[in-house]
């Protein structure tokens, strides 16, 4: 009974993958999303979207180290606040979390962000 559910083990772990792959058989990575690229069809990928009220609303201890590199939307900046781990989001854009940033506080920078700066026209990269 041993020997067959080792066989049945190295048979079955012989098909498992890795990898996720969307729109693809044999994904090259560990998420491969590939385009239909059917003439009418919308391809792209959309992160998470929120609003900078209801990224305040999460708090402050939320995200931390296991989220480093997490990457979201934000939509509007006109509600919630720029305290502690949303200091540098000031305008919509993506923001990618730093766990390591403010002495392992952990802070949303921006990764890409255009619009308007609380008044202020501005596209940047911000770096640490």
């Amino acid at each position: 009974m041993k020997t067959f559910l080792n066989i049945t083990f190295f048979v079955t772990a012989s098909f498992l993958h890795a990898q996720t792959g969307i729109n693809t058989d044999k994904p090259k990575a560990t998420l491969d999303v590939t385009a239909k690229k059917e003439v009418l069809m919308i391809d792209g990928l959309l992160p998470p979207r929120l609003t900078l009220a209801e990224l305040t609303d999460k708090g402050n201890n939320l995200y931390g180290a296991e989220q480093e590199g997490t990457i979201i939307y934000i939509t509007d900046v006109s509600g919630g606040n720029s305290l502690s781990q949303r200091e540098y989001i000031s305008s919509k854009g993506m923001y990618i979390f730093d766990s390591e940033a403010a002495s392992n506080e952990g802070r949303w920078m921006c990764l890409y962000c255009i619009g308007l700066a609380r008044g202020t026209k501005t596209t940047r990269l911000q770096n640490r």
